[in-house]
């Protein structure tokens, strides 16, 4: 399977791209405290050209997880670490951004039944490949699938979990079995209904992907329609005003 596609939307991220909630009660109550300082980091270091920022919070995240070793304190910790990897990444930094992002998935793969965990790792997964060899490549794919899969599987009534079938399936050709799934999965996280205390993000790429979507069917109507609907929640969102 081809999944040099996957790469494209997961280099275009912004702040919203990942977000996900373990549904844990520890998890839920460092929502607000933990997610809203990883995303103004990462708008302040990408807009700065540095990792300052990002480089102080994973500092923190990384004590408190030494201290206790939980759900929770890991997967943050592994989300710090993915937006470190994608700003070293945009500064053409590599190195640093691969050996980043491999912690941030070796911190989540013990997160068997963890719908969420399962949903970032196979983002991060997806995303790692750009730095692999050709079979390397091949493996991660694969492993994204699954844990894609598995995610969806272990929760359901999630945006996180659907959104993470959409971008497998839609950056898979044709000829490889894609893009079987990814309107119905992205139609799927549209449903959801948030609980309180969950992450935020996710939400705006689900709208990114269904303009494209439907753009690649040339019904360009309905993908109009999508990006309107988006921009109307999501006014400054970078990925919605570039499809404009």
């Amino acid at each position: 399977m081809n999944w040099h596609y996957t790469i494209k939307i997961l280099k275009r991220t912004t702040v919203f791209f990942l977000y996900i909630h373990l549904g844990l009660a520890n998890v839920q109550a460092q929502t607000s405290t933990t997610e809203a300082p990883i995303h103004k980091a990462y708008v302040l270091d990408k807009t700065q050209g540095n990792q300052s920022q990002l480089k102080n919070i994973n500092q923190n995240l990384e004590k408190t997880f030494n201290q206790q070793d939980t759900n929770s304190n890991r997967y943050w910790l592994s989300y710090g670490l993915y937006n470190q990897a994608l700003i070293a990444d945009f500064q053409n930094d590599k190195k640093q951004a691969e050996s980043l992002i491999d912690r941030a998935i070796a911190l989540l793969k013990s997160l068997e039944n963890d719908a969420e965990a399962q949903a970032l790792m196979a983002i991060q997964m997806g995303y790692s490949i750009r730095f692999k060899s050709y079979w390397a490549m091949m493996n991660l794919g694969r492993n994204a699938s699954f844990h894609a899969n598995r995610a969806v599987e272990l929760n359901p009534n999630s945006i996180r979990t659907h959104l993470a079938v959409a971008i497998n399936d839609f950056y898979t050709p044709k000829a490889f079995g894609g893009g079987k799934r990814v309107e119905n999965s992205l139609k799927k996280a549209l449903e959801v209904t948030p609980s309180k205390g969950s992450p935020t993000w996710g939400k705006v790429l689900v709208y990114e992907l269904l303009v494209k979507h439907y753009r690649k069917l040339k019904q360009d109507q309905i993908a109009q329609d999508y990006l309107s609907q988006g921009l109307a929640e999501f006014p400054e969102s970078e990925l919605l005003l570039e499809l404009k």
